[in-house]
């Protein structure tokens, strides 16, 4: 189930040791909140809002499978019950969720993905169908101003985001035409985007999301390496250095972090480089030990950040 770099340093080889006690210091918070009545939606009703109780889900789920614990995973499946999730995909059809395009669709597509591939579940499947296909149609009617001011988002309107999830979707259940239709757009219309979006962006440190290092990830993961040695090479021109954030600045950037780990560990799965992987434990090691960002204060952070830190460590831990 899982696995890791063999060329261990000491920093690596303690974090690999500490892996599954993060993992059950963040689910505590993760299902204090999913079991809360914050809106009123009928499965995905706490965490403040609807994409916070996805991604929380997403998270008990994947807690329990690398923890073996199933009381997590219980607790997330004690929501799924069908009456509710048909009243969930009668909302997504009367446009009640449509705020929640791209950024909430993107992430139920990855809960609903991991349910399928590590749950063997697809009770999920007609909301993620209805959503991908919303998504899809999203994506695809942007010009090519909009990609380019949707890439440098660094919050709920990322593109970059919104790409991936609905690739790996694709992939997954094996639908060649949305598969490539993905690929040529991220061909056509993300890869040329080095001036529109340099790797110094992520240095701005005012939400959540790393733009660059999202684009990146997208990018790594989506074309194959023939297409993508020669363009990392010249685009990060030498080592990407970031400092982790160590006293953030606004409720949104506490979840910086754990999101710039997603996009450090696809560099180092991709080069292979141990600079990206120390700074993928520097940074996920600096927010755990600050639990006043993420477990406390339910309202700013408690209800949300931890859920990005399993996404992180979950990355880490799958095989790929």
């Amino acid at each position: 189930m899982t696995s890791g770099p063999t060329d261990l340093s000491p920093a690596w080889d303690s974090f690999c040791a500490s892996r599954l006690d993060y993992l059950s210091a963040l689910a505590v918070p993760i299902a204090e909140g999913i079991v809360r009545r914050d809106t009123p939606h009928a499965a995905f009703r706490g965490c403040i809002d609807w994409h916070s109780c996805v991604h929380g889900l997403y998270a008990l789920f994947t807690v329990s499978r690398l923890t073996g614990e199933s009381r997590w995973s219980d607790l997330a499946e004690s929501l799924l019950v069908p009456e509710k999730l048909e009243q969930e995909l009668g909302c997504i059809r009367n446009g009640e969720l449509n705020e929640e395009l791209p950024y909430g669709y993107a992430w139920f597509l990855k809960l609903a993905q991991d349910r399928q591939r590590f749950f063997q579940k697809d009770d999920l499947h007609p909301i993620a169908g209805e959503l991908a296909q919303r998504l899809a149609q999203w994506i695809f009617s942007l010009s090519n101003d909009d990609i380019v001011t949707h890439a440098r988002n660094r919050a709920y309107g990322n593109v970059s985001w919104a790409v991936l999830n609905l690739w790996e979707w694709a992939r997954l259940n094996q639908e060649p035409e949305l598969i490539d239709a993905v690929s040529s757009l991220t061909r056509e219309k993300l890869l040329p985007l080095d001036q529109d979006l340099p790797p110094s962006c992520d240095h701005l440190t005012d939400e959540f999301f790393p733009a660059a290092l999202q684009r990146t990830r997208a990018i790594l993961t989506i074309l194959p390496d023939n297409e993508t040695n020669a363009w990392l090479s010249a685009y990060l021109e030498e080592d990407l250095q970031l400092e982790p954030v160590r006293h953030p600045a606004f409720p949104h950037s506490a979840g910086l972090n754990f999101s710039r780990c997603w996009g450090l560990w696809a560099l180092f799965q991709y080069t292979k480089n141990p600079v990206y992987r120390d700074q993928f434990v520097r940074h996920f090691v600096t927010h755990v030990n600050r639990p006043e960002y993420w477990r406390d204060d339910y309202k700013k952070y408690g209800h949300w950040v931890a859920q990005f830190g399993v996404y992180a460590l979950a990355l880490s831990m799958d095989r790929t």
